[in-house]
């Protein structure tokens, strides 16, 4: 059967109005040589489960033995479009390329109601973010929020990690305070900056660099390594996280969870910070120099938008380049002397920077989309997605990046959206218009937003990767992180847990267990190991599914089934 055929039946699927009924689920083929990775098999669910937050809907699962009782249903998110039996190909990269979801889109566009339904969403991703519109006073303090002047903005301004000592916090990023440098990195105007905007001005990436002891390699010797971690879409560096403060209540009537997105409210600017500087101090106690910044466009970082990934991708291997060379750098050491250029790079890294250290890309959600194009502009090719014309050019392979660390991940791409979804999720998602919205957003608007399937084919070039979701994530089906982990030769691990997208709302002994996990797989990579101690193995998806832990995100209550 001709490609053409197939993208017109993806082209269908994806442009249906809503309710949409998944296609039929078929048994994975065996593929040809040149048809895509071999993937594990993927037993067909056998029972279903309601989860609460973030989704509250009932999703497909595997009957497990837990302590609920040898019944129990384990929920999880499947992918809508499946390949068809007797596709040729890699349907999973070919059907999805940004090339055909900008056809998609033309063909989208001649449909008034296909217009109008997919063309709001594009609107709703439009820079700037909301908080550019921010005047309340209060409300910045919150969010961290800094009087932007460029290059001359005072970095003395921006909060550090000694703040987070105080009541109600108590946080254990506070102890970093003496090891940590106020970073500030130069990059150009992205694409919808310049050409619809006219902006030339360059922008300034600003964030906390942590020094770390280094890893120990067990002969006497710490092996300097460092991790960026670029946030979620609603994660500013500074921002406060009041503990009291609650992502959701649960509805006494309906049991359904009703989420606390009003923030930054009176006391929180953005929940769930607490948990990634967290993640941050647990790293850095391991050994490892942290980098966390906020991304172009939000937070303590300059910018108009904040929603191209792609050239977030750029912005990370800007910084790892920066950090050898200081070229467009700024440095507040932990004592306030104020550096420039090559000497803010070397007080950084603590001696000479020009040979650089081995690095990690770590990313969280939208992160996770800035982290793979950074791999796959590094690795793969370097392609104009948000230009008019697409022109690609050969990967900068910079040998100094290790791997990716990717939780509540995207790099699957757009060909494994869920089958299931909501209402909120067609709106954040966007559901199941995003490959319309992906195409709608570069002819219109010049930015890449979600990844079409130009990460998901570059990882087999990855040297490693780490990933770790919820099972029922809105991200992508369970089957497009298991794509993406079976395409990666190097060094990898695979971390489910029973919870929904976001990181920050796992209970906390998953979100050890993810650190604990993260931190095996670095170190295992840095020091050259054959393999990473400590993993579940797994050679189907349900034993995946069996590989998590027997907690439960709290909003969802395990589902026992009728034996026959």
């Amino acid at each position: 059967m001709k490609t053409s055929r197939f993208s017109a039946l993806v082209a269908m699927a994806l442009a249906a109005p809503l309710p949409f009924s998944p296609l039929v689920r078929a048994q994975s083929p065996k593929p040809a040589s040149n048809d895509g990775p071999k993937l594990p098999p993927e037993p067909a669910p056998d029972c279903q489960a309601r989860v609460g937050y973030d989704r509250d809907m009932v999703l497909p699962g595997y009957i497990m033995p837990t302590s609920a009782g040898d019944r129990t249903c384990i929920p999880f998110t499947t992918a809508l479009v499946r390949r068809p039996a007797d596709y040729k190909g890699d349907f999973y990269v070919d059907e999805f390329t940004d090339e055909k979801l900008r056809q998609h889109w033309e063909d989208c566009k001649k449909d008034k109601a296909c217009y109008d339904r997919v063309y709001k969403q594009v609107m709703a991703r439009h820079p700037p973010n909301r908080e550019q519109t921010f005047t309340d006073t209060h409300a910045r303090f919150l969010l961290g929020k800094i009087e932007e002047r460029g290059a001359d903005t005072d970095l003395k301004t921006i909060r550090r990690p000694g703040y987070f000592a105080r009541e109600p916090y108590n946080e254990s990023i506070a102890e970093a305070e003496s090891r940590t440098y106020t970073v500030e990195f130069t990059a150009p105007p992205d694409a919808y900056e310049r050409l619809q905007r006219h902006a030339t001005e360059n922008i300034h990436l600003r964030g906390w660099y942590i020094q770390g002891a280094g890893i120990d390699d067990g002969k006497g010797h710490r092996v300097r390594s460092l991790v960026i971690l670029s946030g979620g879409g609603g994660d500013r560096v500074t921002a406060i996280d009041d503990p009291r403060d609650k992502g959701y209540e649960i509805d006494p009537k309906t049991g359904e969870t009703i989420p606390n997105d009003d923030f930054p409210n009176a006391t929180t600017g953005v929940k769930g910070m607490a948990a990634w500087r967290n993640m941050v101090h647990v790293l850095n106690q391991a050994g490892f120099d942290v980098l966390e910044f906020d991304r172009r466009g939000i937070g303590i970082s300059g910018g108009f938008s904040e929603t191209n990934t792609l050239q977030q991708g750029h912005d990370l291997l800007r910084i790892v380049a920066s950090l050898r060379n200081g070229d467009g750098m700024r440095a507040l050491t932990p004592s306030g002397e104020l550096l420039l250029g090559y000497k803010a790079a070397t007080a950084v890294h603590g001696s000479k920077p020009d040979a650089g250290q081995s690095t990690f890309f770590m990313g969280s959600s939208r992160g996770t989309m800035a982290s793979s194009w950074a791999m796959t502009q590094n690795f793969d090719k370097d392609c104009s997605y948000d230009l008019p014309t697409i022109a690609c050019k050969p990967p900068l392979k910079d040998d100094t990046i290790k791997g990716a660390i990717l939780i509540a991940d995207f790099s699957s791409g757009v060909g494994y959206l869920p089958g299931e979804t909501t209402p909120k999720d067609d709106g954040r998602g966007p559901g199941r218009d995003r490959g319309l919205f992906i195409g709608g957003i570069e002819v219109e608007h010049n930015i890449v937003f979600f990844p079409s399937s130009a990460t998901l084919a570059g990882i087999p070039k990855w040297p490693s990767a780490f990933f770790a979701r919820g099972l029922w994530c809105y991200a992508d089906g369970l089957e497009g992180e298991v794509d993406s982990y079976t395409r990666t030769n190097g060094l990898k691990d695979l971390v489910v847990v029973r919870g929904p997208h976001a990181y920050e709302t796992w209970p906390e002994s998953e979100r050890l267990r993810v650190r604990e996990r993260i931190i095996a797989y670095a170190t295992a990579v840095v020091l050259q190991h054959k393999n990473i101690p400590g993993r579940r193995t797994w050679s189907n998806m349900k034993e995946l599914v069996a590989t998590t832990s027997d907690i439960w995100e709290p909003s969802t209550h395990p589902t026992v089934v009728p034996g026959k």
